[in-house]
């Protein structure tokens, strides 16, 4: 892994873990969604700091570069996080589908009472 590769992985990393402070603290992101933003940014600075882990990983998964195991790890990581965002947006389309029949049929009863 090269060090230009060495210090984009640092840099990329401190810029996404402030983001997410200056997100935090305008409430504009739970603590709870950053908690995945915080794990992968830290993974990227062990990566960069002690480069003998993808080192270690690529060798044991049978990929040539480390670097391109880091890109791997880093695709990987986000369809994962991709998928559970889209669970999770399934899951709340449903559930406004249910509270806005709710509400119709409310004021369709109250429509009726007056």
């Amino acid at each position: 892994m090269t060090g230009w590769l060495r210090v984009v992985l640092i840099v990329a990393s401190l810029a996404v873990m402030a983001l997410v402070l200056v997100k935090i603290r305008k409430a504009q992101m739970r603590i709870a969604d950053s908690t995945f933003w915080f794990l992968f940014a830290a993974i990227m600075v062990v990566f960069a700091v002690f480069p003998q882990v993808p080192f270690f990983f690529s060798f044991l998964i049978g990929i040539d570069s480390p670097s391109n195991f880091v890109f791997l790890f880093v695709i990987g990581a986000l369809f994962v996080h991709e998928f559970y965002l889209t669970v999770e947006l399934s899951r709340l389309r449903a559930k406004t589908a249910t509270l806005v029949q709710h509400v119709a049929l409310r004021e369709e009863d109250e429509g009726k009472d007056g």
